[in-house]
């Protein structure tokens, strides 16, 4: 931050510094949180600037606290590293001036210091106790590598937790759900877990809503665990909760609660997975019937419980969707092709032919991929020159598992072709063999497309540094020719000394 190195090129009196300095804690609070590199830097280097002024300290103090709970596992990296970390050095003598001072921002930075004899003084001292904004500090030092520091912090965490308000209590589960990916972090997470299962539903409630993901689903795994999810709140969060995972778990809660009702209800949820485990759940509790109803479904773990679900109330899906298609449906066309394609065979592809002229582009490249599925032969290469890039991406696709008739595709690279159809030729002729790439690359490298223009440049410089060096044949006649008449087209683009590279690969 230029403000923070200035402040460090500049000869100002202490104080007068050290309060110029505490004005750009919220500014730096925010570019942590926001990512901004380097900002954990011109932070620490600030807070060790104002730390020896009580008055000034508590003023950053409430300014880190504003900021995400996380940020000191910013900065007690930071802290303990050599000072020549910072940006600017600063000389050894201020170390000595942290120690000194005995207001919480002091003891903050010393329970970061990259002494384990300062960092146990600091978790034993009164203020870690009675001082919430010490918090996380506290509880990433239960974490500590020195089994020394950890017990002590942990000793600490444990009569500061005994009485956690709420508030406090929110503020320290992001940082523990995070310490318990580490080495040592088992304990620290464990003694929050305790402390949140004390917890009155209120505040679990509260850290179910919370804006950090890991903490929230944190709460919801607790809430789950020990049943103290009320049964509006567990359907609420199965139907609408923003975090997928809590969402299943608590999906999965109510399918084991074994209450056909509340079931149903989940079947109009919009998240795929969770109409998965309702319907799992219906046909378990002996309702298949409703798996009908979401053959079209959008989803395939949907539809492919949909189907289970059939086959499981005698059906078979396979002749629902005959009929069904049969019918020429309307907007879930798409998904019954799909399905199809799940539980058909081969004698369905003249069904799906039809389809392959639908206006729908989606459609069509449902269509083209089900035949594919099928196995069913159509022509793939007219399928390539399709209106529309979707259905030119599947037919590509379906080409790069058939082969690649490499003589039907070179047309498709013209300039009166679409850029889809072009760069979707060009994808699949640069996937061939080596010199039916390199006649690729140099037929587009100097198009007038910018896009074709630079994929064709970008592949030949990797075909040049890891396919040439090993080719130890020369192109088969004609194709050698053609090459060589290409390199002589492109050498405005390839340079002498690229083209001069190509010709030499060429006469080995």
């Amino acid at each position: 931050m230029t403000g923070v190195k200035g402040f460090r090129r500049r000869r100002i009196r202490p104080l007068a510094r050290a309060k110029r300095f505490v004005d750009v804690v919220p500014e730096l609070v925010a570019a942590v949180d926001a990512g901004r590199p380097h900002a954990v830097q011109d932070l620490c280097v600030v807070l060790v600037n104002v730390v020896t002024h009580d008055g000034l300290a508590e003023r950053a103090l409430d300014a880190l606290a504003s900021g995400r709970p996380t940020l000191w596992l910013d900065l007690d990296p930071m802290m303990r590293h050599p000072w020549y970390g910072y940006s600017g050095p600063v000389p050894r003598g201020r170390v000595s001036v942290v120690r000194e001072p005995a207001n919480p921002l002091a003891v903050a930075l010393r329970a970061c210091s990259p002494d384990g004899h300062r960092r146990e003084q600091a978790v034993r001292d009164a203020v870690m106790r009675t001082d919430p904004r010490l918090l996380p500090v506290l509880l990433i030092r239960a974490a500590d590598w020195v089994e020394e520091v950890r017990a002590a912090a942990l000793e600490t965490l444990a009569l500061v937790l005994t009485e956690v308000a709420t508030s406090d209590l929110l503020s320290l589960v992001p940082v523990a759900v995070r310490l318990g990916d580490r080495r040592r972090g088992g304990c620290a997470l464990a003694s929050v877990r305790s402390a949140l299962v004390r917890a009155d539903d209120e505040t679990l409630a509260t850290m179910r809503d919370c804006a950090d993901l890991r903490a929230r689903r944190f709460a919801y795994e607790i809430s789950l665990d020990r049943d103290r999810l009320p049964e509006s709140d567990l359907m609420a969060a199965a139907l609408s909760e923003a975090d997928v995972v809590s969402r299943i778990r608590c999906a999965e809660a109510i399918s084991r609660m074994d209450r056909p009702d509340l079931l149903a209800r989940l079947l109009a949820a919009r998240s795929a997975r969770v109409r998965a485990v309702a319907l799992t759940g219906l046909v378990r509790l002996g309702r298949p019937e409703h798996g009908s109803r979401f053959l079209g479904d959008p989803s395939t773990v949907t539809r492919l419980t949909a189907q289970w679900a059939v086959r499981r109330a005698g059906g078979d899906p396979a002749h629902i969707y005959r009929r069904l298609l049969a019918g020429r449906p309307g907007p879930e066309v798409r998904n019954l092709i799909a399905g199809l394609a799940d539980c058909g065979g081969g004698a369905d592809a003249d069904l799906v032919r039809p389809y392959l002229a639908d206006p729908r582009p989606r459609v069509r490249a449902e269509a083209v991929r089900t035949l594919h599925r099928l196995g069913a032969p159509m022509d793939l290469i007219a399928l390539l020159g399709d209106p529309s890039p979707v259905v030119v991406r599947r037919a590509a696709a379906a080409l790069r598992d058939s082969g690649v008739p490499a003589d039907r595709l070179w047309p498709l690279l013209d300039t009166t072709r679409p850029r889809h159809v072009r760069q979707a030729a060009h994808r699949l002729l640069s996937g061939a063999d080596d010199w039916t790439r390199l006649k690729a690359d140099l037929t587009l490298v100097g198009d007038a497309d910018a896009s074709l223009r630079r994929r064709a440049r970008d592949d030949l410089a990797a075909w040049r540094e890891n396919k040439a060096p090993t080719l130890y044949t020369k192109p088969p006649e004609p194709l050698g020719d053609e090459l060589a008449a290409l390199i002589d087209v492109a050498e405005t683009s390839l340079g002498p000394g690229g083209a001069a590279e190509l010709r030499w690969f060429l006469s080995q």
